[in-house]
């Protein structure tokens, strides 16, 4: 995918055992199988993971991919310290020199990957789908306590 290859980093490699296929803005992420190749003429609405969204001219990645993709990527990465995460996740912005390109960006936090922003010169510009945060707080619960 020399999109992804291109602007973060990721091998072609590591889409060597996947199929991409796009409909309309979309293109769609799923795992190699040669049968699927002769279901694609079908009216399903989605097949796969969302990979990539065309938004005006530009490709975005979605939350999604950047979640399972970006431990690939080697570049236009953003750490964030927890502060900085919440004053993004809040004001939706957040001002500072960043050492990326200008563009989408990979949002990291305590190396947790978090999702994607727009870089700009001056300021980190949230691209976290709305549902990704709330008011409440997750509880966590231990693998042997599904109680």
């Amino acid at each position: 995918m020399g999109f992804l290859q291109d602007r973060f980093g990721i091998p072609e490699s590591v889409f060597a055992n996947h199929h991409l296929l796009r409909r309309g803005r979309i293109v769609w992420l799923l795992s190699k199988d040669d049968r699927l190749i002769d279901l694609a003429s079908l009216p399903v609405e989605s097949v796969g993971l969302p990979l990539l969204r065309q938004v005006n001219t530009q490709l975005k990645p979605t939350t999604a991919a950047l979640q399972l993709l970006g431990l690939h990527a080697n570049k236009n990465i953003v750490s964030l310290a927890l502060d900085q995460l919440r004053e993004l996740v809040q004001k939706k912005e957040i001002k500072g020199e960043f050492d990326t390109s200008p563009g989408y960006v990979i949002v990291v936090a305590e190396t947790v990957i978090i999702g994607c922003a727009l870089s700009v010169p001056g300021r980190l510009i949230s691209q976290f789908p709305r549902h990704l945060f709330t008011e409440e707080t997750w509880d966590y619960l231990p693998a042997g306590n599904r109680g």
